[in-house]
């Protein structure tokens, strides 16, 4: 660990290990291109994310800035561990590397690398990111939501991480703050961590060489209750789970308070639930068309993954190619054998072929 009053507000040095500096923009650019020739499989809304990437790179009126999103992947993966679970060999993970996968960094390239050339200002406000369950996206976005706080601190970097349910919300922050205390910086002067009945947040103030106030960053996590809460004011949020949203507003409260910034992202990440009504399979639909063109959003982008239907919305479900294509992080977080074997147990327990669909195949019951 380096010493602490090297911590903060240098980012460079925001790292608790040796590791080499990595050119995270190329990794994206490679993802990119195994995925369209099909040296990566994936689903048919990961290529066109991927296809939409490739055509932006022609473009002049926007530009790829490496800064940003390099030095938000070096902040996630060298200062953040992991905080439970076991990898492929089952062998415990607490306190390892968090290493990012080629498809957060992709993700994370495109949130915060795109700019317009004309204003400067950030071009994605709002993303969607939908993979099956286990794939590690709520620890990844909870990293990714301090890594932009250090990037945005000027601005006071108020965020927000809402779900449905609080135990959900905690989940990430759980994650964050066990990486706080994980490197003392609990004990930090500088540094607030309040996790009680009434409030989990996480509260830094930065400040330069010379003790001034250098910016701020405020993460609070609590389940979102539109009819009870308003006035909000945040530079970035993470909504959780959103197929379980029952109303938009739980959404659209924490977009319409970022208002007042420029620099803003609003990221809805989430499995698919069983309910085609709902809040989250209309903006699943929405993100669908803009990845594939239908719809004109360029403030908008949209990662996801599930499996195949055909016209009749058939899935083959016992396909391993299928179970790949709707989890990203397929061999790495999910074991191919456990996915093949919860697929059989589908096949010959009608019961349990529902939970399958919706949580490893990500496909709403209720639309097939």
């Amino acid at each position: 660990r380096p010493p602490r009053s090297t911590l903060f507000p240098y980012t460079t040095l925001f790292r608790h290990r040796d590791m080499e500096a990595k050119d995270y923009v190329s990794i994206a650019k490679n993802y990119a291109d195994d995925v369209i020739e099909g040296r990566i499989i994936e689903g048919a809304e990961v290529v066109l994310a991927c296809q939409r990437f490739k055509s932006d790179l022609e473009r002049t009126d926007i530009e790829l800035r490496p800064k940003e999103p390099n030095m938000a992947c070096s902040i996630m993966e060298g200062f953040f561990v992991h905080a439970q679970g076991e990898d492929m060999k089952g062998m415990p993970l607490m306190g390892t590397p968090f290493i990012l996968q080629p498809w957060e960094i992709f993700a994370t390239v495109n949130m915060l690398g795109w700019y317009y050339v004309d204003t400067g200002g950030l071009r994605f406000t709002e993303a969607f990111i939908m993979t099956a369950r286990k794939s590690g996206k709520t620890f990844c976005i909870g990293a990714l939501s301090f890594a932009v706080g250090i990037l945005w601190r000027r601005s006071g970097s108020k965020q927000y991480i809402v779900a449905n349910s609080l135990k959900q919300t905690l989940q990430a922050f759980n994650f964050l703050k066990f990486n706080m205390v994980w490197h003392g910086l609990d004990k930090d002067e500088d540094m607030r961590i309040l996790d009680n009945s009434f409030n989990h947040s996480i509260e830094y103030q930065f400040k330069d060489e010379e003790g001034r106030p250098d910016g701020m960053i405020d993460i609070n996590a609590l389940a979102s209750n539109p009819d009870s809460q308003d006035s909000f004011n945040c530079n970035f949020a993470i909504a959780d789970e959103i197929a379980g949203y029952k109303k938009a507003k739980q959404y659209t409260l924490f977009k319409d308070a970022q208002k007042g910034y420029r620099n803003k992202l609003i990221i809805g990440i989430t499995t698919a639930g069983d309910n085609a009504n709902s809040f989250g399979y209309r903006h699943m639909e929405y993100a669908i068309k803009v990845v594939n063109g239908t719809v004109k959003d360029d403030k908008f982008f949209a990662l996801i993954a599930r499996a195949d239907q055909d016209e009749n919305g058939n899935v083959d479900y016992t396909n391993a190619e299928q179970h790949k294509k709707a989890n990203l992080s397929y061999g790495v977080t999910v074991s191919p054998d456990e996915l093949m074997n919860d697929a059989l147990q589908a096949q010959n327990d009608p019961q349990k072929r529902k939970e399958f669909f919706a949580k490893s195949l990500n496909i709403y019951t209720s639309a097939i």
